[in-house]
């Protein structure tokens, strides 16, 4: 265990060396490349927290997903039974609009019956009537 430690500190010891050296050598170089090596050391230790928030990310967009995907498959079976309940009422209408025809047409031929059984009793009556008129005037004749 102590091992990894050792060998994964060794190249940050080896570089903070070297970073010391540049900067005794070269003062005015040095705290130039030192500033662009702590900005560089600052970005690489975000790393981490930009990974972990990417993936946070990726995580909560996987959710949204499978969210809308169940939300998909809810519509797609609400359609489907809205598709039934669509076709249900319109077989209703069509049974319903057939009896009001029938209906209609069974009015009709009641309202032509009648009509006509009238016009025959007022004809019968005018024929009798007619027919005593004629039957008394050829009696009279006589």
């Amino acid at each position: 265990m102590k091992i990894s430690v050792r060998r994964r500190l060794a190249p940050f010891v080896l570089a903070a060396s070297l970073l010391a050296g540049v900067q005794l050598t070269f003062p005015d170089s040095a705290q130039a490349s030192w500033n662009d090596i702590m900005e560089g050391w600052e970005r690489y230790s975000n790393l981490p927290e930009e990974v972990n928030r990417l993936h946070e990310s990726y995580q909560q967009t996987q959710e949204q997903l499978k969210q809308a995907q169940e939300n998909l498959k809810s519509y797609q079976e609400q359609n489907t039974q809205l598709l039934e309940q669509n076709r249900k009422l319109t077989e209703t209408v069509t049974e319903l609009t057939r009896l009001q025809q029938r209906r209609e047409a069974a009015l009709h031929r009641n309202k032509i019956i009648f009509w006509t059984s009238l016009a025959l009793l007022i004809g019968y009556f005018v024929l009798i009537r007619l027919m005593r008129y004629m039957m008394k005037r050829k009696s009279d004749r006589l």
